[in-house]
């Protein structure tokens, strides 16, 4: 079947390749709030985090780079729970531990 997007319109279909940035600014967020819970801790799985920004599944996903920012962000205390077969995919789920440090940049 030929590459055509008119083939088999989705409606659900994200519009554009979510950016590295978008994901940073998620996951951020995300553990801003939950470290005000007075957690210790927070579990992400990329499947969760991607369908928080942008559709997953879906073509031209960007789990890759939404996996890659989550590896950034860990922070001495971090934790790996599950990595997936070639280190990138929608299972990997890391558990961040709170305080955070600061961002960085």
């Amino acid at each position: 079947m030929k590459n055509d997007a008119t083939a088999r319109p989705q409606a659900t279909q994200a519009p554009a390749r979510l950016s590295k940035g978008d994901f940073v600014t998620a996951l951020r967020k995300l553990l801003q709030e939950e470290g005000k819970t007075g957690k210790t801790s927070v579990d992400v799985r990329a499947a969760t985090l991607h369908t928080d920004v942008g559709v997953y599944p879906a073509r031209g996903h960007s789990m890759p780079t939404c996996c890659t920012v989550m590896y950034e962000e860990m922070q001495p205390g971090d934790e790996i729970l599950l990595t997936p077969s070639g280190g990138k995919g929608p299972t990997l789920l890391v558990r961040y531990k709170f305080p955070r440090g600061e961002s960085r940049s």
